[in-house]
């Protein structure tokens, strides 16, 4: 005679891993969960006050992620992902579009979370976890795009200025924003143009493009 039960002391199936299945959990998780990281840092940061500024139970969390690494790890590329999704068909013009996404990014909690974890990363004393590697490549990647195309045009005679031009455009809005957050100020769309204007003639005729 069968039955649907297992033989007795055997482990019941292990249940896999998911979704969050609550409509939109997943967004709410990954916007909670760089607030937190923006008030609190890695060393305040838990899944419990994720689960709890996303308005889910913690099992929700888990279902996805297993870990806060993992978490904050899809939760800055989401938010970095299309920073430098550009291609205007200049070099100018894509730099320009660039840093107004930083700037704008920057502005912006989430934003402000990620600038945190660079921070974070840079002054501690062991590797945070690979959610910061997670900003580095994607800021990298974006560069090398960036730069390849303006190659193919003309603009640039060699590649290997990418990471110099990189440095500069992302290293400006990052200093600039901090110190904005020091002074309580925030920008508006207009002066972000200007100042993204001003950075990026700069930068090409440093590169002398």
């Amino acid at each position: 005679m069968s039955t649907s039960q297992g033989a007795p002391g055997s482990s019941p199936p292990r249940r896999t891993r998911g979704r969050p299945r609550t409509p939109g959990a997943e967004q709410r998780i990954i916007d909670a969960a760089l607030e937190e990281y923006g008030e609190h840092g890695w060393s305040g940061f838990t899944m419990d006050g994720v689960a709890r500024r996303a308005g889910v139970g913690k099992s929700t969390v888990y279902l996805r992620w297993q870990d806060k690494d993992s978490l904050l790890t899809d939760a800055v590329s989401t938010h970095s992902g299309d920073l430098g999704d550009v291609d205007t068909g200049s070099l100018r013009g894509d730099l320009h579009a660039l840093a107004v996404n930083l700037f704008r990014h920057y502005r912006d909690p989430a934003g402000w979370a990620v600038l945190r974890v660079i921070v974070d990363t840079a002054g501690a004393p062991q590797r945070l976890g690979g959610f910061a590697e997670a900003v580095t490549d994607v800021q990298a990647g974006f560069l090398e795009q960036i730069v390849a195309r303006a190659v193919q045009r003309g603009e640039l005679s060699a590649p290997d200025r990418a990471p110099v031009i990189g440095q500069c455009v992302y290293g400006s809005v990052l200093a600039q924003n901090l110190t904005l957050r020091l002074d309580g100020r925030s920008l508006d769309d207009a002066e972000i143009d200007e100042r993204a204007s001003a950075l990026v003639t700069l930068v090409l005729e440093g590169a002398g493009a």
